[in-house]
């Protein structure tokens, strides 16, 4: 290559990386899907039908993932449902090289770099930065032409970004609240009650499960940045205002803050910041120790305690759904996985008759509990009865994971910030929130630095754009 070719191509490499910086953050896109194994055919009234193909000839499409993902047996199983439903498409692994951050990384630049390829998993939070950058396939004019009936489907699963729809969801992840039943018991306090359950009761059930003499706490909650803003997230309150900035003065974020804060240091019921950093208390303390009375999280820490040869208890887990702001709400916080179409594709109407075969058919693989609200009392039966099993000796049952998990009129609220800036912040929300809550700072200035320091990291991602 001349010096003059190599000058004339500098531009466009360097365009190229600075995109993809800009892309590389949030949780792992590197088709990071829940372990599974086996198939099943699908009982549910959604169908796919196959595109329009006269030939014989079968189109192959390239589906992105890692070399240890495309080697496991619930990859192979996965995509043997798109050959199952499609009969003259079928999916083979594009393996692209790294891990989580690094994997979207060299995703990003290779379709930037115009490299081929059909599907990508992705999340709630990743395919918002792939779409920003144009790599992803609107999928609003398919559905349309299609006549495909999303909202019955997939309900509040959907995930819109720019008032288009990039992603079809095919499996969910939702906070919900684990309980110490043995716990509840000795304190003389009632169990969670769906209809009624918020954040004021878990408060009180805390105050009164808590026990400092015999080093048992009411409640338990980590140091990710969800939890510094839970109730701002469940009432939806905009991080970002009309003009771009962020919206971190908004009274309702320092009303999270503190809240969290509270639980620790005034309040007592869980181990304050200080105690958590120094004694370095694992995620699962509330599985490991059974002096812990609640824990609010995601619901794969109920597949988790499913291994009691990992986890042997001798007390009983109770669920319930994450606590409300007010009582008879249902947001949750969460996030959905699902498949996208990359922009590079040659075979995009394939690659959506594809998505829709995942989107519907994922949940038939163990393990799976899917982001549709369409499927009748037996399937769900066929989702939630090994777990049932599992926790038999616990008394939590079909009806109690369906309620907290699956109900159709849960309200999914995203539990990750999503827009410009949005992996500084999410670090800088947990860090912030560090240093009030073991009391280095006070909550204004806690507030203060927060909104100063996500305005500079807002405003340093649109000027490399």
């Amino acid at each position: 290559m001349t010096t003059k070719m190599r000058k004339r191509m500098l531009p466009r490499i360097m365009l190229v990386m600075i995109a993809a910086a800009l892309l590389v953050a949030g949780c792992s896109g590197g088709g990071g899907k829940p372990s599974n194994t086996g198939t099943k055919e699908s009982n549910s009234g959604a169908s796919t039908q196959p595109p329009s193909n006269d030939k014989e000839e079968v189109i192959v499409l390239k589906y992105a993932t890692t070399a240890d993902t495309a080697a496991r047996q619930s990859t192979k199983d996965l995509m043997a449902l798109v050959e199952q439903k499609l009969k003259n498409v079928k999916l083979e692994p594009l393996i692209i090289p790294g891990e989580g951050t690094e994997w979207n990384q060299k995703v990003t630049i290779s379709l930037m770099a115009g490299d081929e390829m059909d599907i990508i998993y992705q999340n709630a939070t990743t395919y918002q930065k792939f779409a920003t950058a144009n790599l992803l396939e609107p999928l609003d004019s398919y559905i349309a032409a299609d006549g495909y009936d999303i909202e019955k489907i997939y309900g509040s699963s959907i995930s819109k970004y720019m008032d288009q729809i990039y992603m079809l969801p095919a499996f969910r992840d939702v906070h919900v609240t684990m309980y110490n039943k043995d716990l509840f018991d000795k304190a003389e306090v009632p169990y969670p009650d769906n209809a009624t359950w918020t954040w004021e009761k878990y408060t009180e059930a805390a105050k009164a499960i808590t026990n400092e003499k015999e080093g048992i706490y009411g409640s338990y909650m980590l140091d990710w940045d969800n939890y510094f803003m839970l109730s701002a997230r469940q009432k939806q309150v905009p991080e970002y205002k009309a003009d771009g900035t962020s919206n971190y003065d908004d009274p309702a974020f320092a009303e999270s803050m503190k809240f969290f804060g509270d639980l620790g240091n005034e309040l007592k019921v869980q181990p304050d910041m200080i105690s958590f950093k120094s004694k370095k208390m694992p995620w699962d303390s509330f599985l490991t120790s059974g002096t812990i009375g609640q824990f609010v999280v995601g619901h794969w820490a109920l597949q988790t305690a499913m291994d009691k040869n990992l986890y042997p208890r001798d007390w009983k887990l109770g669920l319930a759904i994450m606590p409300q702001v007010d009582e008879g709400g249902k947001a949750v916080m969460g996030i959905m996985g699902g498949y996208s179409i990359a922009s590079t594709s040659k075979h995009k109407q394939e690659a959506y008759e594809a998505l829709k075969v995942l989107a519907e058919n994922q949940w038939t693989l163990p393990g799976i509990v899917p982001a549709r609200v369409d499927l009748s009392d037996d399937e769900i039966n066929q989702i939630f009865q090994p777990m049932a099993d599992a926790f038999k000796d616990d008394g939590i049952t079909i009806e109690e994971l369906k309620a907290a998990i699956l109900d159709p009129s849960l309200q999914i609220v995203n539990e990750k910030i999503v827009g410009p800036g949005m992996s500084k912040i999410t670090s800088l929300i947990s860090s912030e929130g560090e240093l009030y809550a073991s009391k280095q700072r006070t909550l204004e200035q806690t507030m203060a630095e927060l909104k100063k320091k996500a305005d500079e990291a807002i405003k340093e991602d649109q000027s490399t754009k």
